[in-house]
């Protein structure tokens, strides 16, 4: 599930970028929509709900604590601190 709201997300932040999941984060990484760390950090999103998806050996719970944290702070540099900045930025804000 991290995987797909990773998916989700990416497509929110730059629909139009096509291609797969590793295409598009590659791609967001070029167009400085993704820092470079925060793109590997995606990308391991990605390879671990591939393999969890396609292979028979589930993900370990140190494994799943680390895609949680990995996808929040995602999450955060692509939705959180953009409207947070925004909302600084209103008029009238202190």
């Amino acid at each position: 599930m991290y995987r797909k709201a990773l998916d989700i997300a990416l497509k929110e932040v730059a629909s139009d970028v096509k291609g797969t999941l590793a295409a598009r984060i590659t791609e967001l990484v070029k167009k400085n929509l993704l820092t470079p760390s925060l793109g590997e950090w995606a990308d391991q999103i990605r390879l671990l709900g591939n393999e969890s998806a396609h292979e028979s050996d589930q993900p370990t719970r140190e494994e799943l604590e680390s895609l949680r944290n990995f996808s929040n702070l995602v999450l955060q540099y692509l939705f959180t601190l953009p409207a947070k900045v925004k909302a600084r930025k209103s008029p009238g804000s202190t």
